[in-house]
């Protein structure tokens, strides 16, 4: 069995190895904090927000390579060169929060899980599931209002649309 777990890890590319490397890292480390707070028992806050961090990070990278992909305006472009007012900056704003949001939410998930694995023996486990699906609520919520603000945006940029061609 030990003999067929090597053969496989073996045959992984450099790439997997290291994000197998740094997922066992971030599984170790949750034994060095500790678990003591008024906050949310049975778990550590401060391994919770490396998690939300790596989160952030990924989001928010994952976000600029789909802008660049449908070929949409940075938010530094339009604060930086939109002279004229044509493109909005605050769906711009909309999608970063989006991003942070939910990187941060879903980072937090795993941290829970992570947490709760890791603790298996404990009283740990279903609290830690209890804050996973919390986050991924908080998620959906999140998302589902961002879409409401960001429909008022979009109907008030075709409604401004409208009137400038009505005044031409």
């Amino acid at each position: 069995m030990l003999e067929k777990f090597l053969t496989k890890l073996k045959s992984l590319k450099t790439k997997q190895k290291i994000f197998l490397a740094v997922f066992a890292g971030l599984f170790l480390i949750q034994y060095f904090f500790n678990t003591d707070t008024d906050y949310a028992p049975y778990t550590s806050i401060f391994y919770v927000f490396i998690f939300s961090l790596i989160g952030i990070f990924v989001a928010l990278s994952r976000r600029n390579k789909s802008r660049e992909l449908i070929k949409d305006k940075s938010f530094k472009y339009i604060i930086l060169n939109d002279y004229n007012l044509s493109y909005y900056a605050s769906l711009s704003i909309l999608s970063i929060l989006y991003a942070i949001i939910q990187g941060a939410l879903i980072g937090a998930s795993f941290g829970f899980i992570f947490f709760a694995v890791g603790h298996l023996i404990t009283n740990a486990l279903f609290p830690n599931i209890g804050y996973w699906a919390i986050c991924w609520f908080l998620v959906g919520f999140s998302r589902v209002l961002i879409e409401a603000v960001s429909l008022i945006f979009r109907v008030a940029q075709d409604y401004s649309k409208q009137v400038n061609k009505e005044d031409n």
